[in-house]
Parts: C-alpha cells; sequence; structure tokens
C-alpha cells in the first residue's frame, strides 16, 4: 500500500513544477502612500467595529429573549445549536477586526495591494498534449462580486463583514495564493463565509431534483442534507479556497485530478480537499456559470466525515440528484478521486 506522501493528490498538494514566487503576481498599477494605505485600513477596521458591535447587541438581545431555548416542536438541544452558530459567527467577525487592528497598530510598511493575482502555470505533458504554459488570473473584486450575487440569489444569510472578512484574507496571503497557482494550477476560487449549516446551505443550494443521501436513508430522496451525522476536519472559517474549474467538470478530463482516481479515502490529504459545504456551493456556482455539473461521470472523495467513515458525492444526471454517501477509509474505486484545493483563512 503507497504511504501518503507517494499518493498524487498530495505531490499536488505540496509538490511544486518550479521555486518562488510566481513570474507575475500582481497587475502593474501606481503605487499608493502609506498614509493611503493606513486610513483605507483604518476605515476598514471602523467598519469592521461596528459590525462586530451590532452583532454583540444582537447576541445579548436573543439571550434576553429566550431565542436560544428549545421551541415547541424542537428536537432536544436545537436551541443550544443556535447558540452554537451565532457564537461562531460572533467569533469569526471578532477574529478579523483583531487581526486588523493588530496590522493597523503594527509600524511594519503596509503591502501594496492589489484586486488581481496573475502566475503561469506549466501544464506537464500528456499523451495527447506537449507541455504547455498557461497565465492564469484571478480578480477578488471580480469574484466576491460573483459570490454575493449567488448567496443573494439563493438567500443564503452571511456575515456583515464578509466582504471585507474576503479582502483582509487576500492581502495577507497573495504571495501564498500565487505560489498556490503557479505550483498547482489552481484556476477558480470559492469564497466561503462562517458558521454554514449543512441542512440550511443544502436545501438553499438544491438544484433539480435535490439528493440522494444514502448515508442515513439509504437512497432515499431529500430536500435537504438536514440531521445526517456529517463532522468537519478543521475550523469552519471564512475561507478563500483554491480549486481547479477549466477542464474539469470530470476527474478524467483533466490530469490533475486523473492522478487521483483509485486513491483510497485513507490516503486523501484531508487538509487540502474540499468538505461537503464546499463541494455543494462549488456544484452550484459552476452550474450557474456552465448548466453542467461536476462529477456526472466518477465521484469525489471530500473532508466530511459521518462516524468513523469518509463522504463522497457526484451529480446523478439521471436522477437529478446530488448523491453523497460514505465509506471506510480502506475503500477506493477507479472511479473515485479527490479534488485538490488549498484554503485560506
Amino acid at each position: 500500500m503507497k504511504s501518503p506522501e507517494s499518493l498524487p493528490i498530495v505531490e499536488m498538494a505540496s509538490g511544486a513544477k518550479g521555486k518562488g514566487k510566481p513570474e507575475s503576481s500582481e497587475k502593474s498599477r501606481a503605487p499608493k502612500t502609506q498614509e493611503h494605505l493606513r486610513e483605507a485600513l483604518k476605515k476598514r477596521f471602523d467598519l469592521f467595529a461596528s459590525n462586530v458591535e451590532k452583532e454583540l447587541n444582537e447576541y445579548d438581545k436573543m439571550l434576553e429573549d429566550g431565542a436560544f431555548d428549545d421551541k415547541d416542536g424542537e428536537g432536544a438541544g436545537a436551541g443550544e445549536k443556535r447558540r452554537e452558530r451565532a457564537q461562531a459567527k460572533l467569533e469569526s467577525m471578532m477574529g478579523g477586526a483583531e487581526n486588523l487592528k493588530k496590522t493597523l497598530d503594527s509600524k511594519k510598511e503596509l503591502p501594496q495591494s492589489a484586486p488581481s493575482i496573475e502566475a503561469t502555470y506549466t501544464h506537464s505533458k500528456t499523451a495527447t498534449s506537449p507541455e504547455r504554459r498557461e497565465i492564469i488570473t484571478l480578480d477578488i473584486e471580480q469574484k466576491t462580486k460573483e459570490f454575493l450575487d449567488l448567496y443573494q440569489k439563493i438567500g443564503l444569510d452571511i456575515p456583515p463583514d464578509f466582504e471585507g472578512t474576503i479582502a483582509d484574507i487576500w492581502e495577507r496571503n497573495s504571495d501564498e495564493i500565487g505560489e498556490a497557482i503557479e505550483q498547482n494550477g489552481f484556476d477558480e476560487v470559492l469564497l466561503v463565509p462562517a458558521g454554514l449549516v449543512i441542512g440550511d446551505l443544502s436545501r438553499k443550494m438544491k438544484m433539480e431534483n435535490g439528493y440522494y443521501e444514502w448515508i442515513k436513508s439509504s437512497g432515499t430522496t431529500v430536500d435537504s442534507l438536514d440531521g445526517v451525522p456529517f463532522t468537519d476536519s478543521g475550523a469552519d472559517k471564512p475561507r478563500i479556497i483554491l480549486v481547479h474549474k477549466n477542464n474539469a467538470q470530470n476527474m478524467k478530463d483533466r490530469p490533475e485530478l486523473e492522478k487521483t482516481l483509485n486513491v483510497k479515502g485513507q490516503d486523501v490529504d484531508l487538509r487540502r480537499t474540499l468538505s461537503l459545504k464546499d463541494y455543494i456551493i462549488f456544484q452550484r456556482k459552476y452550474f450557474e456559470e456552465t448548466a453542467k455539473h461536476l462529477d456526472e461521470d466518477g465521484w469525489t472523495w471530500l473532508s466530511t466525515k459521518s462516524g468513523a467513515r469518509l463522504v463522497y458525492a457526484h451529480w446523478d444526471p439521471d436522477g437529478g440528484k446530488l448523491s453523497v454517501r460514505a465509506d471506510d477509509l480502506g475503500s477506493q474505486n477507479g472511479p473515485l478521486g479527490a479534488r485538490p484545493s488549498r484554503s485560506f483563512f
């Protein structure tokens, strides 16, 4: 059995086709003065602080009104889950404000941030195509608008500081994001807010006939994944996730993904694999832009677990449903792989 370090998905995540920074990591633009940069940062911090205060007041009001108590008709612990979600949202906002305050109080020179990152990726030679280079450009302002429009369209509640949080993550990690694009060929981002609840998310992201939920209901068609015993590795924080989109509808369509086919669940690097929540968002976003579904021909392991088993999913074109299953970590199958990704917080 291969060790995790020798599997293609791990090589994709940690290996590099070249060293150093991307050949061109930012679009050229006139540099801003430090005074201008610090003033803009101060305005962003003031907005964060104002939103945190509003959220604190709302949390206190919910406590007073008994919003975290179980209501008639609810299962035991429903109120506590509401409290945990509200607290996670508040802590995330406070963490973002704290990061901005540290940067603002620092005497270090502020970086010349740019909305776009440009990097060159070298596609390896294959049996059907020669080695070639591709310039990949990602614009965070454009992507933020796309995701805000999507979340508004489906009615997903996101924190009021989400846009500023994403901008802060982009600025702090711009060098690493450029290097990850150069090394792995990522050509798309997912912008994911904190505090998402799988039942609400799946219901609002629903496409066509919903879901085949095999974990709990043995293939019964359902409208959402509410109540399924899922656990995700890692902290639930607002994040930017780099993924492959072009020529990547199915695993076999792109060499970087095809290399992961037939990988065992135990050998998947869960730190650099999409969670079920991320995957549902990616499915909907991909469909909105292409009118096609990811993984109509094949399956993908996810970083989400159900008990000791690892979750995997694909789109069933005949049933018009997203099929969500789980299997033992030692399981493997030819059409089953994993989509490499990189997350930044």
